[in-house]
């Protein structure tokens, strides 16, 4: 867990750089996921800079795919368990509808019918992230291979997710490529009322006034002031993950926040103190764009991965058809995120393309204003872990039109 928080915050500070001003949202989980798929693949120096950049740190070759086998494991009772509760809390309203309770994390492995892929490297992969090999002819049929790849994702992902791969993204040259998917829907402990929500001014970084949709809810939450953000925890059902906002105060621009971040940072953790506040949180809805994480994973030191003649996935293939080295050409992510009165729904897909993330109170007193109406962080936490599933910033929410 803490090597994935620490490739979180460092991965998001890389990619916050080309982002200034604008949304931003990446599940370094999914990132993680995927890329270790290809460590498993990789050798010597390939192999220790990519465990580097993931802060992997010194341990055995096998200890970071069972950590993150573990942690898999354990997201992936999160939904089920919320449903069970909610199914048999008697203080529920309505019978709870197992599809808003998803949380489903999955990889798959995509790669050239005729290649002798190492039996060792596509073991360690099933029995840690449960991915077969799906043989496919990226020489002959590389676009409706790659039309393959991105249906597989949108259904893995209830179509939040749709053309990840965009044209051009593989071509002959591919041999393989590593995908991870990860798809959350849950509600609320405390929906937001639909009849509350309304019109109020949000500022993005841009100081433009616009006009977005609010809801408010007036409660007792988890809540801290770390002296220059407010930092909310919104629990979602089974109050085993969390939506964590932190937004800054007033004359503290995101930019200059999201810069201190650090992985043990207020903002990434759950606060322990219970405080009543009168929260407004404005509705979110943002697709990103597909984009690619490789500048920023060079920069972190994954260096050789991406060089053409350097790299070394001999662990993946010892013995090369076609005599051409395998290195990384690009490693692509999309991202959704809905905000609404109801809960939470996010998802996210990573490729690694291989070319040839309550107390109760009789006299409460009064509430803590917390208005979100300029730009803020947002994070969703695992909380009996930690884990950060994703990591993002808002610097305008979008018009989420009419409740």
């Amino acid at each position: 867990m803490r090597a994935n928080n620490a490739f979180a915050v460092a991965l998001f500070a890389e990619l916050g750089q080309s982002s200034k001003g604008e949304n931003m949202l990446s599940s370094p989980l999914s990132a993680s996921l995927a890329l270790s798929m290809a460590v498993a693949g990789a050798k010597g120096e390939t192999a220790r800079e990519m465990a580097q950049a993931l802060h992997f740190g010194e341990s055995s070759h096998t200890a970071p795919f069972a950590g993150q086998k573990a942690l898999r494991q354990a997201l992936l009772g999160r939904a089920p368990a919320a449903l069970a509760a909610e199914t048999a809390s008697p203080l529920a309203q309505a019978t709870p509808r197992p599809g808003d309770f998803q949380l489903q994390i999955v990889s798959s492995i995509w790669g050239q019918a005729d290649y002798p892929w190492e039996a060792r490297f596509l073991r360690t992969v099933s029995e840690n992230h449960g991915a077969s090999l799906t043989a496919v002819d990226f020489r002959n049929q590389f676009e409706a291979t790659r039309r393959a790849i991105n249906s597989w994702v949108s259904a893995q992902t209830a179509d939040k997710i749709q053309d990840l791969l965009p044209p051009q993204a593989v071509d002959k040259t591919t041999r393989m490529v590593l995908v991870n998917a990860l798809h959350l829907k849950l509600p609320w402990v405390r929906p937001f009322a639909p009849s509350k929500t309304d019109s109020a001014s949000f500022t993005p970084a841009d100081a433009k006034a616009r006009s977005r949709r609010f809801m408010h809810s007036e409660s007792d939450f988890r809540y801290r002031d770390d002296g220059t953000a407010q930092i909310i925890a919104l629990p979602l059902s089974g109050e085993q993950l969390t939506v964590l906002v932190a937004l800054p105060h007033a004359g503290i621009s995101l930019d200059s926040y999201e810069r201190s971040l650090r992985a043990g940072s207020a903002a990434l953790t759950v606060p322990q103190k219970v405080a009543l506040v009168a929260l407004s949180l404005p509705k979110t809805s943002f697709t990103s764009e597909t984009f690619s994480l490789s500048d920023a994973l060079r920069a972190l030191g994954a260096k050789r991965a991406f060089e053409r003649n350097r790299a070394d996935f001999s662990g993946m293939c010892s013995h090369i058809p076609d005599g051409y080295n395998l290195y990384i050409s690009d490693v692509l992510q999309k991202t959704r995120l809905e905000v609404q009165e109801y809960g939470v729904e996010a998802a996210a897909a990573t490729a690694v393309g291989v070319e040839v993330a309550v107390s109760l109170q009789l006299d409460p007193p009064a509430p803590i204003p917390m208005v979100v109406n300029r730009p803020f962080l947002i994070s969703v936490v695992d909380v009996p872990t930690g884990a950060i599933l994703m990591l993002g910033k808002i610097n305008d929410p979008g018009d989420s039109g009419s409740p």
